[in-house]
């Protein structure tokens, strides 16, 4: 409201650094609850200023849309990978592998593999290459992801028919 705007850009120069300010906007709000006459401006600042906006674009593109797990970002070559929840503040955005690194991974791999056996081996050497690239662990995680729904589904249906599950 401008009565409470007014005299807050009146006293904000006088304010050494953002922190000050907040806590001025603080008190000042306080102290018009008590009277009865503000709602919550510092909450109103916060939504409009400090929280994540949504781009309709970005909401209703399919380009812009969450990747599906090793799909390729068009821009960066970035493979979309999934996150260890329990390692996330250790996660690197800029550590994952790009299409282009992956292939110079499987081309050093299969090098280091043709001199070993020849052309014979060929076709089983393609099915697992990823486990030679950087994608490997990540590929993994899915894995293990993936079993843990299984061992809950499969404990579920043991629960609805009336058995005890297998230790």
């Amino acid at each position: 409201p401008s009565e409470l705007r007014e005299p807050l850009q009146a006293e904000f120069p006088r304010r050494k650094d953002s922190v000050q300010r907040w806590e001025l906007l603080r008190a000042r709000a306080e102290r018009e609850r008590e009277r009865g006459r503000a709602g919550y401006p510092e909450w109103e600042v916060m939504l409009q200023l400090c929280f994540p906006r949504l781009d309709c674009n970005v909401s209703k593109g399919l380009g812009h849309l969450l990747k599906s797990p090793f799909s390729v970002h068009p821009k960066t070559g970035r493979i979309s990978v999934p996150l260890d929840l329990q390692k996330l503040d250790e996660f690197d955005p800029f550590s994952v592998p790009t299409i282009t690194s992956l292939c110079q991974e499987l081309d050093a791999a299969g090098s280091d593999g043709e001199h070993e056996e020849g052309a014979d081996t060929e076709p089983k050497r393609r099915t697992r290459d990823y486990r030679r690239t950087s994608l490997a662990p990540y590929v993994r995680l899915l894995e293990q992801f993936v079993e843990g729904l299984e061992s809950a589904r499969r404990g579920e249906r043991i629960r609805r028919s009336g058995g005890t599950p297998k230790t």
